[in-house]
């Protein structure tokens, strides 16, 4: 592994980290932090721990994927699979929400997620297009940071 791959993987987690670390700085979601659902049980079931679950899944996946040659399309293709997933939680969540955290905050947290989302498709489509190793390490991070910052937010009523 190259010194550059070694700097994107080990600062990569470090973000990771300190993104994750911001559910900590609300005491209930907001439209700034949305509050991932899989953070919200990692934080009850783990508690401080949970800030360094995704860094480590990071730190894992990067080192079992980052130099392999097909590592954009494996990325591109995540991206998708998440990307429909997100649709598809929103799709059946959107009641709840409305409901529990209310109109405005539900369409705002939404409308992050879906251009997150389309940001990270361009970015991973583009990486794989133009063969840029950095784009596909870009879209990689930028793939963690929207599971860990906005992704598959806890919609439900406040605890």
């Amino acid at each position: 592994m190259s010194t550059i791959d070694k700097i994107w993987m080990y600062s990569g987690a470090v973000v990771i980290a300190a993104v994750a670390s911001l559910v900590l700085s609300v005491g209930v979601m907001s439209i700034f932090v949305p509050m991932p659902l899989p953070m919200v049980i990692l934080a009850w079931t783990l508690s401080y721990g949970f800030i360094f679950v995704m860094p480590i899944i990071y730190l894992i996946e990067f080192k079992l994927l980052g130099g392999r040659k097909n590592f954009g399309i494996i990325i591109l293709i995540t991206a998708v699979l998440f990307s429909t997933l997100s649709l598809l939680y929103f799709w059946g969540s959107w009641e709840y929400g409305i409901k529990y955290q209310g109109e405005l905050h539900t369409k705002i947290v939404a409308v992050e997620n879906i251009v997150g989302f389309i940001g990270l498709l361009v970015l991973a489509y583009l990486g794989v297009i133009k063969k840029s190793k950095s784009m596909q390490y870009s879209a990689n991070l930028y793939l963690f940071l929207l599971l860990t910052w906005c992704a598959f937010p806890y919609l439900g009523e406040v605890p």
